[in-house]
């Protein structure tokens, strides 16, 4: 597109001389373009055929686009049931992944805290680095909570059936 263009003639065309935002910038239009240059290589595939098939079969050459488009719409329609719940398996698996990870790196970081506050014990230290360990680990058990409580709720609404307005279970309001 015409802002990636700029954004390299500006800085000589090398990526190193980019900074955080124009990486980002050149990042989107490189993802525009992942779904815009198949449409338009379609788009020109499509009419340079449609002029071919036109000169063949005149008129009839109007079948073929039709019959794509049906094809493809009674494929829709047959698959949607089997695309949806294949991406809401994949979508509550990724989910569950992610909550998983985050449950073990906070039982991780309260460990650690728990760990520094026994050795500030030990050494009868009283200071304000004792109070500092003691609120984090308040609060890392506090975050513990909370995602325990997202992940119930997910896991309500995804065992929900599909066309009930069933409310998400809530176990425990958070307090951030």
């Amino acid at each position: 597109t015409g802002r990636m263009a700029m954004i390299f003639l500006r800085k000589g065309f090398r990526l190193s001389n980019l900074n955080v935002v124009e990486r980002a910038e050149v990042a989107v239009d490189a993802r525009k373009l992942l779904v815009l240059l198949p449409m338009w290589l379609s788009y020109l595939v499509g009419t340079v055929l449609g002029a071919y098939l036109e000169t063949v079969f005149d008129i009839y050459a109007l079948l073929l686009p039709a019959f794509v488009t049906l094809s493809v719409g009674l494929g829709y329609m047959f698959f949607r049931q089997q695309l949806k719940g294949y991406l809401k398996r994949v979508e509550q698996e990724r989910l569950s992944k992610d909550l998983h990870d985050m449950q073990e790196s906070m039982e991780r970081t309260q460990a650690h805290l728990k760990a520094v506050r026994g050795n500030t014990n030990t050494q009868q230290q009283s200071g304000p680095d004792e109070g500092l360990v003691v609120e984090l680990d308040e609060e890392v058990g506090n975050m513990l909570e909370a995602m325990h409580d997202v992940e119930a709720n997910v896991m309500g609404m995804c065992q929900s059936t599909e066309g009930a307005s069933a409310e998400p279970v809530r176990v425990r309001s958070a307090n951030f």
